[in-house]
């Protein structure tokens, strides 16, 4: 044997012997009736004494199971463990079974075993700890964290313990988490990696004020971090905290005053706060410079957009603003989409279609940019032009939403129904939560009397949003056209009203409710609100016609027939029952 051998040889039954004594000495350090913890609470077993010759037994079966255990076989482990509490029902023999299962990925065992160790010592924090653990790996994270809690109230030094506690609760319950992270700093000062989830927490939750005071401490320990000062000033921004805002940026400009990032960002704090002018020097200094991205140059189209909204004095600014970025990137369908949306919300249609136009040739996937070109001819009801537009649209972007929308109204505009079904049945699959879609769809389905169609449409409809006034509307009016389930459409014309008790278009859907059931008084009422607060409209004079020639007020039924006529001279229909003067 040569010496290295022989070596080895000695030194392998060394080493088993120091793990016999250390785990011996954990044994023993856990068994008796009584016993008191590094905490000064007593340990019971499960009663009654244990003698020396169990006891050796219970010591050798723990023994090899720790042995086994220090070797991966945990189910081997398990039963000497098994064999060590039929000798001593010991707390640390419950405690290494719970272990063993836990690294088994037998959650539900190793809490039951767990569990009973606590039971023989209910205060031992290592115990807690690892039950915790276990009920984290189970997802059981109120269980967990119940643990964590109890070891923080008996060691309240335990810092790991702490922060545990913590990330268990931020996922789930960002108060208790922020509450949890107070008290470490409270107990152990000021810490960088808790001031910085805390802020993170805030943040998440939309606190971006609370956020900065976290990031204001973290600065007193880190006074010299960049990165960290420029977070500070962008939650700041968020917080709408301008003067704050405005310091912390000064004070970077001072470290770095060639920055860009640092250049735009102080300047959108100034087009925030009004100082345009200031604004427009800052913002001047980032488009001069011929390295500037058009990234960089479009963030700064972008602020002065997003003010457009509340100040439209900035739009020649932001205008000639996008024409310069524009001018150098032609190729860029982005500059076109700002210039047209900006000439929409000055009036200009011309250069609002001119610009979106040139976007759907750069960029015809966008389909926002078909569908914002449509709207300016549907507003003009250049129905034509909106098909002719959304068919070439639909060739690109064919599963888009509102582009198979605006085309299904136009075709209906254009009494093409056949084509406009299709369209926004499409519409309706792509997005059958947005009910206007549905809402078209079923006056085109009304119009082709598919009946059975129409009411699986509304009453799925009605299934999505049960309060939507405006399917509530036409599928009452719809069925009070066709005389049948009027009870139903009276109360559904009723919620509809109470959603929106000045809609002369409600109002004579249940004054017309009302006529066919019968209550020609409820439906004079009604109709004659209708015509009081809506435009004049030939379907409402008609119907309160019929009203009074259902009260043999013939005249004042003629009267009202013949004002529907004038404002509908195509109605033959109409014309017919003034001719024989009734219905």
């Amino acid at each position: 044997m040569t010496l290295r051998k022989r070596l080895s040889a000695l030194a392998a039954p060394k080493l088993a012997l120091v793990f016999v004594v250390v785990v011996s000495a954990a044994f023993h350090a856990c068994s008796g009736t009584q016993e008191t913890t590094g905490t000064g609470a007593s340990d019971q077993t499960s009663g009654g004494s244990v003698s020396e010759h169990a006891r050796a037994k219970a010591l050798q079966h723990f023994i090899d199971g720790s042995m086994h255990e220090t070797k991966g076989d945990y189910a081997q482990a398990i039963i000497e463990y098994q064999d060590a509490l039929r000798y001593d029902p010991n707390h640390a023999v419950y405690f290494a079974i719970s272990k063993c299962y836990y690294r088994m990925n037998k959650q539900s065992l190793a809490i039951e075993s767990a569990r009973k160790a606590l039971v023989l010592s209910p205060d031992r924090t290592e115990y807690l700890r690892n039950l915790g653990d276990i009920y984290a790996a189970a997802y059981q994270l109120d269980s967990a964290a119940a643990q964590y809690e109890r070891v923080v109230r008996i060691d309240s030094t335990d810092i790991q313990s702490w922060f545990t506690l913590a990330n268990l609760y931020a996922g789930r319950k960002p108060l208790k988490a922020l509450e949890v992270y107070d008290g470490i700093l409270e107990r152990f000062g000021d810490d960088w990696e808790v001031l910085l989830q805390i802020a993170d927490l805030h943040n998440s939750m939309g606190h971006p004020d609370q956020a900065a005071v976290a990031l204001e401490r973290m600065m007193v320990i880190d006074p010299g971090n960049t990165g960290l000062r420029h977070t500070l000033a962008q939650t700041y921004v968020r917080a709408q905290d301008y003067d704050n805002a405005l310091r912390v940026y000064d004070s970077l400009r001072e470290r770095d005053p060639e920055s860009l990032d640092y250049i735009g960002e102080l300047a959108t704090v100034y087009l925030l706060t009004k100082e345009y002018k200031k604004a427009a020097e800052l913002y001047d200094q980032v488009l001069a410079r011929d390295s500037v991205s058009v990234e960089a140059k479009l963030q700064i189209g972008e602020a002065y957009f997003a003010q457009l909204q509340t100040d439209s004095t900035l739009i020649p600014v932001a205008q000639s603003m996008f024409i310069q970025i524009r001018d150098k990137h032609p190729e860029d369908w982005r500059p076109y989409w700002f210039l047209g949306a900006i000439a929409g919300i000055s009036g200009d249609d011309s250069a609002t279609v001119k610009n979106f136009r040139k976007v759907t040739e750069l960029a015809p996937w966008n389909a926002d940019a078909w569908a914002y070109l449509s709207t300016v001819y549907l507003q003009d009801q250049d129905y034509e032009e909106v098909v002719s537009i959304l068919e070439e649209a639909r060739t690109q972007v064919a599963d888009n939403y509102l582009i198979n929308l605006y085309l299904g109204i136009a075709y209906t505009q254009l009494e093409r129904n056949v084509d406009a079904i299709y369209v926004l049945e499409e519409a309706c699959r792509i997005d059958p939560r947005d009910l206007r879609a549905v809402s078209q769809l079923g006056l085109v389905y009304d119009e082709e009397k598919r009946y059975s169609q129409l009411d699986s449409l509304y009453r799925g409809a009605l299934k999505v949003d049960s309060t939507s006034h405006l399917i509530l509307n036409n599928f009452s009016y719809s069925l009070a056209e066709r005389g049948i389930e009027l009870d139903e459409a009276l109360e559904m014309s009723l919620k509809a009203i109470a959603a929106q008790p000045d809609n002369p278009s409600y109002l004579d859907t249940i004054g017309w409710i009302y006529f066919r059931l019968g209550h020609y008084a409820e439906a004079e009422k009604y109709i004659k609100e209708a015509l009081a607060k809506g435009d004049p409209n030939a379907v409402v004079h008609e119907h309160l016609g019929d009203v009074y020639f259902m009260i043999d007020e013939t005249d004042l039924a003629l009267e009202q027939w013949k004002i529907a006529l004038e404002l509908d001279g195509n109605n033959e229909a109409l014309r017919e029952k003034i001719a024989r003067g009734g219905l």
